[in-house]
């Protein structure tokens, strides 16, 4: 998924500056430099209103039900009065808490380690969503374009970015999310004739 999204990252960079294209054997045309309107993250996202919400109160059991019920694979945690994003929980949370079931953590080594063992430790025994839930996310405003979006997901490795506006969750960009407007990008440039393809 890291290298899809690379490539992603690339041809949305490359994408408003493309005028038409062809591929022929062994080669690609590509035509001269046009300006396009910039696509943002706001036209691609997933609105708030149709995004599966997590609060920190919820109960582990109270979570993994939703997710199974709605088939998806991670959520948001919200503040319930104000909006806020606060967390990010995912399958791999629950598989960590799984696999650490009667876990022994060695407390131990760097300070970053230690760090790392008790928020593992907290994760194993958590009963509720704000202790298995992942703190402070990596987000981005809705006004952002498509192309930066991609390009931190491809380097962050997100398969999901939250979207936030003055603090409170507006939307999610999934990788799925960057694939469908790559194949929008895609299919609405003009394409060239074969004849017009230029040997090397």
């Amino acid at each position: 998924m890291k290298a899809i999204l690379a490539a992603l990252s690339i041809a949305l960079a490359l994408a408003p500056t493309i005028s038409a294209y062809s591929v022929g054997k062994n080669r690609v045309f590509v035509g001269t430099p046009i300006h396009h309107n910039r696509r943002l993250v706001q036209d691609c996202m997933t609105p708030l209103s149709r995004l599966c919400t997590l609060t920190e109160s919820a109960t582990v059991d109270e979570a993994v039900y939703l997710l199974l019920k709605l088939e998806v694979s991670g959520a948001p945690v919200i503040n319930e009065n104000t909006g806020e994003l606060l967390g990010i929980v995912s399958t791999f949370d629950f598989l960590q808490q799984e696999a650490g079931d009667g876990a022994l953590l060695p407390i131990e080594g760097t300070m970053e380690n230690v760090k790392d063992y008790l928020n593992r430790a907290k994760k194993i025994c958590a009963t509720r969503v704000g202790d298995l839930m992942t703190p402070d996310p990596v987000t981005m405003p809705p006004g952002e374009s498509m192309r930066n979006a991609a390009v931190l997901m491809s380097q962050k490795n997100l398969h999901r970015l939250p979207i936030v506006d003055n603090g409170k969750l507006v939307g999610m960009l999934t990788s799925s999310d960057v694939m469908i407007d790559m194949v929008r990008v895609v299919n609405s440039l003009p394409s060239a004739a074969e004849d017009d393809l230029i040997s090397p």
